[in-house]
């Protein structure tokens, strides 16, 4: 392998983990779906994430050696690193969507970690329990 191959594996690799933590940092920042952290988010989408993995893994290839030929031949001056950061992030993106689809790798945030109680006015969680009835 040559320092050029290693940078664009590298680039591709980083563009794929730059979007799972901005898709992580996303869900653990709403408010919706009661995720504390980014370990129980990352615990509860480790097949999800894997399978993303291995599939764009597959598709290195392709998106590198493809799309740099057909982006060389109309005359635009883009390089292959550029194409492997773009090809990685755009590769998990896609097959997060994709995979949506497939309900046994969907992950449905809110079935795993209810969202919290809402709050009052006041600040305070609302009583669970109705009041009496007279």
């Amino acid at each position: 392998m040559n320092k050029s191959e290693i940078l664009n594996i590298s680039v591709f690799v980083l563009g794929w983990v730059l979007f799972v933590l901005a898709q992580a940092q996303n869900s653990v920042k709403s408010k919706t779906n009661g995720l504390s952290s980014l370990k129980a988010w990352f615990s509860m989408h480790a097949v999800n994430l894997a399978t993303r993995a291995f599939f764009s893994a597959l598709g290195y290839g392709f998106i590198i050696h493809t799309v740099a030929g057909k982006v060389a031949d109309v005359g635009l001056p883009i390089t292959s690193t550029a194409i492997a950061g773009i090809g990685g992030y755009s590769a998990n993106a896609l097959l997060y969507q994709f995979f949506g689809y497939l309900p046994w790798l969907r992950v449905e945030v809110a079935d795993l970690a209810p969202p919290a109680q809402p709050l009052t006015p006041s600040g305070k969680t609302p009583d669970p329990t109705p009041p009496a009835v007279q």
